[in-house]
């Protein structure tokens, strides 16, 4: 069997460079790769990261129609007109979307603010759109990170939302109880008066983010490898029948229809 090649994104939304969001989100693609490594007779597992705490992205301009197939209107044959997103030099679209169109499964990462992701977080996900309309999102799986300052600090409510604009994006969300909820500070680290506050990476002492994080990264790795070798098996078959896109609009694929006879 010739093996696969399954890619695996990891993007951590925090607003400062390499801190507890981007370790834990590192330690799920660890376990991705460590599972990849036990597999690899049939698949090599590869993994790249990305953290935006640094990286200019421009928000959604909700230009509303533009940057659909066809803006917004049913097309004529079976492949939908390119989309017409006019934010074309900032940093995701220069360099994470096409990473994420080329990518088979994706760990997404935030730490907790007022209960839920961080702006940083929502910049990135209104900035889906364009991915979300041609597909480049759908049926591929996803996981959640969220880290807070304390053991109950609004993790769970955060890795909801996470959650949401994974399957709002087509995504296929695997995320084992909710995700990977760490902790940064006490009773695990430093109080937050000490001098250290705020440079340090507290997570990486937390026994149970660790762990909780290595499942959901492997399990992304898992359904990664199982869809692409399922997509590979059904060939033409996977493209004519399956749907390829859930969001209208759609032409003439033999897919696109919605009701029964």
């Amino acid at each position: 069997m010739e093996r696969l090649r399954v890619r695996i994104l990891g993007i951590s939304c925090g607003h400062r460079p390499g801190m507890n969001t981007a370790w834990l989100v590192r330690h799920a693609l660890e376990a991705a790769e460590a599972f990849g490594r036990r597999v690899s007779e049939v698949a090599i597992v590869e993994c790249d990261f990305e953290d935006l705490a640094d990286k200019h992205i421009e928000p959604c301009r909700n230009c509303i129609h533009r940057h659909m197939p066809n803006r917004g209107q049913p097309y004529r044959g079976d492949r939908p007109p390119p989309e017409g997103c006019p934010i074309r030099d900032d940093y995701m679209a220069r360099v994470v979307m096409p990473k994420m169109r080329e990518a088979d499964g994706f760990i997404f990462g935030s730490p907790v603010y007022t209960l839920s992701f961080t702006s940083k977080f929502r910049l990135f996900a209104e900035r889906l759109s364009p991915l979300v309309w041609s597909g480049a999102l759908t049926n591929k799986p996803a996981a959640a990170v969220a880290v807070g300052e304390l053991p109950v600090a609004g993790q769970e409510t955060c890795l909801e939302d996470i959650n949401r604009i994974i399957r709002g994006g087509e995504m296929i969300c695997v995320s084992w109880l909710m995700g990977a909820p760490g902790c940064s500070g006490p009773p695990h680290g430093p109080a937050p008066w000490e001098e250290d506050y705020g440079r340090r990476v507290g997570v990486e002492r937390d026994r149970y983010a660790r762990w909780l994080a290595v499942v959901n990264g492997r399990r992304v790795a898992e359904f990664a490898i199982m869809l692409k070798l399922a997509r590979r098996e059904l060939g033409d078959l996977y493209r004519r029948e399956f749907i390829q896109v859930y969001h209208p609009p759609h032409g003439q694929e033999p897919w696109a229809w919605r009701s029964l006879p």
